[in-house]
C-alpha cells in the first residue's frame, strides 16, 4: 500500500511542475508573474483550492486558462482516473496500481475498482456536461457571445463540480447574487461533486434499481443536510439581519445569498458577496464550515463530514454509557473511529502551527490567517480579499505563500497519505501487551 501511496504523492508533484511550466510559457499569462506565483497558481489549480495571487480573468490569457480548466480537472477527479484510462488502452492493471485507484477515488476495497472507476469518469463527464449546457444557456440570455457564453459555461461548471471555485470573472460570482438560476445551479453541481462517487452510484441503486441506501450514503446525507442547514440558518438569521451591510438588502437576496454561502464553504471557493464584509463571528463561524469539507471519495477537501459525524457520536456513545458507537443500528469498527480522531487532531495540529507561523512571520491578524489557512488546508479558496481582486494571501511574504503551498497540497493528498508516503506504514502487530492505568 505505501508504494501506491507514493505513487500517488509523486504524481501530485508531477502535475504540478507540469502546470508550472506549461504557466511559464510566454503565450500563457498577460502579465510578468513570478516563478512562486506560477507554482501557487498550478497547485491551487490541481488541488482545486480556488486561492489566488494573480488574476485569473486578466492575468491568463485563453492558453493559460485551458491549462488552469486542465489542471482543475485531473486535480478534482485524481490523477490515477486519467492514467488508469490511458493505462487501460495498453495493457491490464497490476495490483499495485489498482490499489493506488483505489486510495485515490477512496473507494472500499480492490474488487470492482475499475468498473467503479468507469462509472466516476461516466459521472463526472455527464454532470459537468449538463452543467455546461446550463451555464451556457443563462450566460447567452445575459448578452454574451456565443463563444463566450460556451467557455464561461464550461469553465465555471467543470470548476464547479471539481469544488475548486476559480473563475474568469474578477469579482467570481457577486453579479449574480441575485440570480436564483446561478445560486441554485452552480450550488447543484457544488454538491454533487461534494457527496462522493461512491455515494452518487449508491444513490443511482437506490433511485433506479430500488435497492437499499448504504449506511456510508445515510451518514453522508444526513451530515450534508444537516450542515447546509444550520450553515444557511446561521447566515440568514446572524449575518443577514446583524450586519448592516446585508441588513438593507432585500429577503429574496437575503435568502439565496445564504444558502450559497453555506454551499460554497463546503469547499467550493466561489463567492457571491464581499467576505470581508463578514462579521467575526461569522468569519470563525465559516472557518468551521471549511474545516469539516466534504464528504470521502468525491472533488471536495476539508477532514471530512464522516469523520466529524464519527467524532460526535463516539463523544455522545461515551456520555450516555454506551460500549459501541452505532449509526443506523449498525456498530462503527474501533479502527474506523481511530482512524477519523486521528485525522481530526492531525488537522487541527497542522492548521494551528501553519496559521501561528503565517501571523508570526507576515504579522497578520490571527483571525485572518486563519481563515485562509483553513480555506488551504480544506481546498476552500475562500478569502476575505487582498482589498483588490486577489485572495488575502497575496499579499504575504514568499514564506507565508510557501505555507500556504504545502497547507493545499496537504489538504489535497490528506495528511495520512502525506505522513504514510514519507515515513512508511509499519506492519500490523499481533502482540496484546499488559494494560496500563492511567489516569484521565
Amino acid at each position: 500500500m505505501n508504494s501506491a501511496i507514493r505513487t500517488i504523492l509523486f504524481f501530485f508533484l508531477g502535475t504540478i511542475l507540469t502546470g508550472v511550466i506549461l504557466l511559464s510559457l510566454p503565450f500563457a499569462t498577460t502579465s510578468h508573474l513570478s516563478l512562486l506565483d506560477r507554482i501557487f497558481t498550478a497547485t491551487s489549480a490541481v488541488t482545486v483550492t480556488g486561492l489566488i495571487v494573480a488574476d485569473t480573468a486578466k492575468d491568463f490569457t485563453l492558453f493559460g486558462k485551458l491549462v488552469i480548466l486542465l489542471l482543475i480537472q485531473v486535480g478534482g477527479l485524481g490523477y490515477m482516473t486519467y492514467s488508469t484510462f490511458f493505462l487501460l488502452t495498453f495493457k491490464k492493471l497490476g495490483y499495485k496500481e489498482r490499489l493506488a485507484l483505489v486510495e485515490t477515488l477512496n473507494y472500499p476495497s480492490v474488487s470492482g475498482i475499475l468498473r467503479f472507476f468507469k462509472k466516476v469518469l461516466l459521472y463526472a463527464f455527464w454532470i459537468e456536461g449538463i452543467g455546461t449546457i446550463g451555464l451556457f444557456l443563462f450566460f447567452l440570455s445575459q448578452g454574451f457571445t456565443i463563444e463566450n457564453a460556451l467557455f464561461a459555461g464550461l469553465f465555471h461548471s467543470i470548476s464547479a463540480f471539481n469544488n475548486a471555485g476559480f473563475s474568469i470573472f474578477s469579482t467570481s460570482l457577486t453579479n449574480f447574487s441575485d440570480s436564483i438560476f446561478i445560486n441554485l445551479w452552480i450550488g447543484l453541481l457544488i454538491v454533487l461533486g461534494g457527496l462522493g462517487f461512491y455515494v452518487l452510484e449508491d444513490l443511482e441503486h437506490f433511485l433506479f434499481k430500488k435497492a437499499r441506501l448504504q449506511v456510508h450514503t445515510k451518514m453522508v446525507l444526513f451530515a450534508t443536510t444537516l450542515l447546509l442547514g444550520i450553515g444557511f440558518g446561521w447566515f440568514l438569521f446572524v449575518e443577514c439581519y446583524h450586519t448592516p451591510y446585508f441588513a438593507r438588502m432585500p429577503l429574496k437576496k437575503k435568502i439565496l445569498i445564504s444558502l450559497f454561502t453555506s454551499i460554497t464553504s463546503r469547499t467550493a471557493g466561489f463567492n457571491t458577496i464581499d467576505i470581508s464584509k463578514l462579521s467575526e463571528p461569522s468569519l470563525f463561524f465559516l472557518s468551521l464550515l471549511m474545516f469539516v469539507g466534504g464528504s470521502p471519495g468525491g472533488t471536495a477537501g476539508g477532514v471530512k463530514t464522516t469523520n466529524v459525524m464519527i467524532v460526535l457520536l463516539t463523544i455522545w456513545s461515551y456520555i450516555h454509557g454506551k460500549k459501541e458507537v452505532l449509526f443506523c443500528k449498525r456498530k462503527i469498527s474501533d479502527e474506523t473511529i481511530q482512524k477519523a480522531l486521528v485525522v481530526l487532531t492531525l488537522a487541527f495540529f497542522v492548521e494551528t502551527t501553519i496559521t501561528l507561523l503565517v501571523s508570526l512571520f507576515d504579522h497578520t491578524p490571527l483571525l485572518y490567517t486563519m481563515f485562509e489557512t483553513i480555506s488551504a488546508f480544506s481546498t476552500v479558496g475562500l478569502s476575505i480579499g487582498n482589498g483588490g481582486t486577489l485572495s488575502y494571501c497575496a499579499n504575504f511574504s514568499w514564506i507565508g505563500k510557501s505555507l500556504i503551498i504545502l497547507s493545499m497540497f496537504i489538504g489535497r493528498v490528506g495528511f495520512l497519505t502525506f505522513l504514510m508516503a514519507l515515513t512508511g506504514r509499519t506492519k500490523e502487530s499481533y502482540v496484546k501487551h499488559i494494560e496500563a492505568k492511567i489516569l484521565t
